[in-house]
């Protein structure tokens, strides 16, 4: 097949979208498929490069803040890409995902779209993340400007189509992880020098709102092993300087990093233990790729968070945005190191069940489907046309 993907920001870094992006792209061309990328670029990596759009100075510097960029879509650079494509896949529900959808229509070109981010990430930058009716309104601008037109939508995950079914959305949502790299093994880390008599926390986390880091810092604090443990956050984002003061009250400063893939590894096969304290999460990559390391996580049981699913047992969830709950899970888990040791290899062996070869095998099976019942004049909100929502989730 010849694959298009169009999403805003594929060569940056700093955000899951962006990652499994990447990692699909590989996959997809080791099958075979050509995949064609159309994203901000102004290096020459892809022929289908569009500049970043500007909504201001104040507003680009939060928008890079939080890790996102948005490009300024260009028609013919899309049309050169989307003719000849035997499917159109876009990842973002903004303006250049709404573009590529409408010519999609207007070329016959078949087109699916993704759903990776959660209405709260956007308000939890205005801190509003809490007010229902500004985020359900935000489920209806995707659904009204992108989704709608579309019969097929990855899902990374089953809470994400479940929410999106009660939000009215008309399609099949197909239920498919952005998997991990199976780079991600576990292997016996040794500590480095300055951290052997250390127990290591770490989480993996843009520095922003919703990803919850005064969490781990509060349940630290209130830990009978707050002198032992040696936090590590890795990420970016605008709250970085306001955590790193915040966590001025811990008798080890935690370490800051933004870390290559290499980084991670080593970091996860010396971690002792995984916070993902997140309220909304989509899917959660970091966690995947730490259990993947046999590294036992701790979990917040957020119903704005699909990051459970990753978890095997009780020990391993604490209660949304209760620090004390947290620290009690912490505490019990650095007691009982020898049931630690025991779970490792089971978070290994569960961790599997989100290899990318398989979200590979799923998103071909989404490609092809969506191939075969193409129609450009679909329309979800026409009522003599639509389709019932239809979740699809296979387990192998």
């Amino acid at each position: 097949m010849i694959i298009t993907f169009v999403t805003d920001g594929y060569f940056e870094e700093n955000n899951g979208t962006n990652v499994s992006a990447r990692r699909f792209t590989e996959m997809l061309r080791k099958r075979g498929h050509t995949v064609r990328v159309v994203t901000i670029d102004n290096e020459g990596r892809t022929k289908f490069g569009l500049p970043k759009r500007s909504f201001g100075k104040l507003a680009d510097k939060i928008i890079s803040s939080e890790g996102f960029t948005f490009a300024a879509p260009d028609k013919e650079v899309l049309k050169e890409a989307i003719i000849g494509s035997d499917i159109v896949h876009v990842y973002m529900p903004f303006k250049l995902g709404c573009t590529a959808v409408k010519l999609c229509r207007e070329l016959n070109v078949p087109c699916t779209a993704a759903f990776h981010i959660d209405p709260c990430n956007i308000t939890s930058t205005i801190y509003l993340h809490r007010l229902k009716p500004l985020n359900d309104a935000l489920y209806q601008s995707f659904y009204r400007n992108i989704y709608r037109y579309v019969k097929h939508i990855h899902c990374p995950s089953k809470m994400i189509a479940d929410r999106l079914v009660k939000q009215g959305y008309n399609n099949y949502l197909h239920v498919i992880s952005n998997g991990f790299s199976d780079f991600f093994t576990m292997e016996e880390g040794e500590k480095p020098v300055f951290l052997n008599d250390k127990i290591i926390v770490s989480f993996i986390g843009r520095f922003s709102q919703e990803k919850r880091h005064d969490l781990i810092i509060k349940a630290v604090n209130m830990s009978k092993y707050k002198d032992q443990i040696q936090l590590i956050f890795g990420g970016k984002g605008p709250l970085k300087k306001k955590i790193q003061k915040m966590s001025t009250c811990l008798p080890n400063a935690p370490i800051f990093g933004f870390y290559t893939k290499e980084q991670l590894h080593s970091i996860h096969n010396f971690t002792d233990i995984y916070i993902h304290p997140a309220d909304t999460e989509i899917e959660g990559i970091s966690c995947m790729e730490a259990i993947a390391c046999g590294v036992v996580p701790i979990v917040s049981k957020s119903p704005r968070s699909a990051t459970p699913q990753f978890t095997i047992c009780e020990e391993s969830l604490f209660k949304a945005g209760d620090y004390k709950d947290l620290a009690k899970k912490l505490d019990w888990w650095i007691e009982h190191p020898e049931v630690r040791q025991a779970y490792k290899q089971q978070y290994v062996e569960h961790s599997k069940n989100f290899l990318i070869e398989r979200s590979i095998d799923k998103i071909e099976e989404m490609f092809k489907a969506a191939i075969e019942d193409w129609d450009p004049k679909y329309n979800g909100r026409a009522k003599k046309r639509h389709i019932e929502p239809t979740i699809i989730d296979i387990t192998d």
